[in-house]
């Protein structure tokens, strides 16, 4: 093993640990950005190295870009906004809010990329708890564990799944989420809805006739009239679900017939570019991609190839607790036990980024699908735990923070670990039984 190598990655992933155990020091993607910096320089890996590593990420950065260019053009239509006031309009009473919000904001995840929808997400139901006269937290906890359960169930859920659709060779991933992972999102969603609905009942003192006019002015989901205008103003409301649609039928249609794989990425990369030229104001859409992401991901990948390739994944194999092929059960309880607390040290992301080259080590392949699923919905799932287990929980405490509303550590685990624990334990029965 170079010990070079394994100093370098101790080092970075030392530094984010500690960023985000104290909430103090440089954002997280200057870290991973300044790790691929540092593991050229050491000579971990040599600059073709590193740009070898960053073209191999290439599908995954641009399926990333064209998620961010969909939902900066969602914000600018007001389309998020919308939909949230449409979820205050199926809510009878107060107390129904935490479920309705959590099933809604949970779907709209599984189909815009969580980080973005929290951004997004925040400002809106702080909005609500200020007209409603309600606390805040109760909303923003379920906007977080939301965009965590609801996300597990597609590639472009969350920036984990993606990596494991694109780095395991799944032929044809939207399919096998989907079969995997449908099932067991949906039950975490209904269940999940109903705790947060139980044990924030009493949150909810909305003003009576506050909350009654909320409903009654909350618009149907699909306006009357004046079709023809909107769509030509906001090309997103045409363009996203297109795309998204296309996305879905491809590779679904593709996996019954046992056609060939088209590469996702490409096909959400035309709907970005059609996008953006169709849209009249595309450089304020463009302005608010996050592009600190990207960077993020850019630099992770160079640190975790510099691992790989100094020998310190295969020394992580060596002591890692997960059985090969033929023990597949064990290896999903194997997965999502160590998944639950990996990612509370690194964040989910990196974790995956991680165990991906270990898992491929140990022989796991596009014939194993159930393995890959237990890992992409076991470290999002995992989100729940802690704030730091989840790069989308330290989004929403940071703009909340913004906006004066300050969330603790121990009031997010008190709140969350519940929800991940009731979560887990449907993913890992879904998971197994089905074998």
């Amino acid at each position: 093993m170079n010990l070079v190598a394994a100093a370098v990655l101790a080092i970075v992933f030392g530094a984010v640990i500690a960023r985000q155990t104290t909430g103090r020091g440089p954002p997280v993607w200057t870290l991973f950005v300044a790790g691929g910096f540092l593991t050229v320089v050491t000579e971990v890996l040599p600059p073709t190295g590193a740009e070898a590593a960053i073209a191999g990420a290439g599908p995954t950065l641009v399926f990333l870009f064209a998620l961010f260019v969909f939902a900066s053009a969602l914000e600018a239509a007001g389309v998020l906004d919308h939909v949230a006031r449409w979820t205050i309009g199926l809510a009878r009473r107060p107390a129904d809010l935490p479920f309705f919000l959590f099933v809604v904001i949970g779907l709209v995840s599984a189909i815009l990329v969580n980080d973005a929808l929290v951004l997004i997400g925040v400002p809106i139901l702080l909005g609500v708890a200020r007209r409603l006269a309600i606390p805040p937290k109760p909303l923003l906890f379920v906007l977080a564990f939301a965009v965590t359960v609801g996300s597990t169930l597609t590639p472009f859920g969350n920036p984990q799944n993606l990596l494991v659709a694109v780095q395991s060779g799944l032929p044809f991933p939207i399919a096998t989420f989907f079969e995997f992972l449908a099932l067991p999102t949906a039950i975490n969603l209904l269940v999940g809805g109903w705790y947060l609905r139980w044990v924030y009942r009493r949150s909810m003192p909305a003003d009576a006739e506050e909350f009654a006019r909320a409903r009654a002015e909350a618009p149907r989901l699909f306006p009357e009239g004046g079709w023809r205008r909107r769509l030509a103003e906001q090309p997103v409301i045409w363009v996203f679900p297109g795309t998204m649609l296309v996305l879905v039928t491809v590779d679904i249609v593709s996996a019954l017939v046992r056609g060939p794989s088209v590469p996702t990425w490409e096909i959400a990369l035309a709907g970005a570019v059609v996008l953006v030229l169709a849209s009249p104001g595309r450089a304020p859409i463009l302005q608010k991609v996050n592009w600190s992401i990207l960077l993020l991901f850019a630099g992770l990948f160079v640190v975790v190839q510099g691992a790989v390739s100094g020998g310190v994944v295969a020394a992580m194999t060596s002591y890692f607790p997960i059985p090969g092929p033929g023990h597949t059960s064990e290896a999903i309880l194997a997965i999502v036990g160590t998944s639950l607390g990996g990612p509370q040290l690194v964040s989910n992301v990196p974790w995956v980024a991680l165990q991906i080259p270990v898992l491929a080590r140990l022989g796991y392949g596009a014939g194993t699908p159930v393995v890959w699923m237990a890992l992409a919905a076991g470290s999002t799932l995992a989100g729940n735990v802690t704030l730091l287990g989840a790069v989308s929980n330290l989004i929403l405490v940071d703009s909340a923070e913004r906006h004066g509303v300050h969330i603790r550590l121990a009031e997010f685990v008190r709140h969350g670990l519940p929800v991940a624990l009731i979560t887990v334990a449907v993913l890992v029965a879904c998971l197994v039984v089905g074998l």
